[in-house]
């Protein structure tokens, strides 16, 4: 067995490493704020449903180092990470 062999798996790991890095800074680099809050304004929609407006939303930059903004739409707040994910919703609470 050649030893040229013997570093392919390390190689085959730091390229699979490298296209992920890529692939999520790409991620980072071309999303918006724009896109992030129409993300969020739709779930919103969804979740309050019939009364729920787009106007009833307003988004802020996040106090936290981990998150990026904060849409607060009516009595919902959601929390989105720099990645423009959905981390945590705030949600009133349903009425017993």
């Amino acid at each position: 067995m050649s030893r040229r062999l013997l570093f392919l798996p390390l190689i085959a790991l730091i390229a699979a490493a490298a296209g992920f890095g890529l692939m999520l800074g790409g991620r980072a680099a071309t999303t918006t704020e724009t896109e992030v809050i129409e993300r969020v304004v739709a779930v919103y929609l969804s979740d309050a449903g019939v009364g729920a407006a787009r106007s009833d939303c307003a988004a802020r930059p996040a106090a936290s180092a981990d998150l990026w903004l904060v849409v607060a739409c009516g009595p919902y707040e959601y929390f989105v990470d720099a990645y423009g994910r959905l981390v945590h919703v705030n949600a009133p609470e349903a009425a017993s």
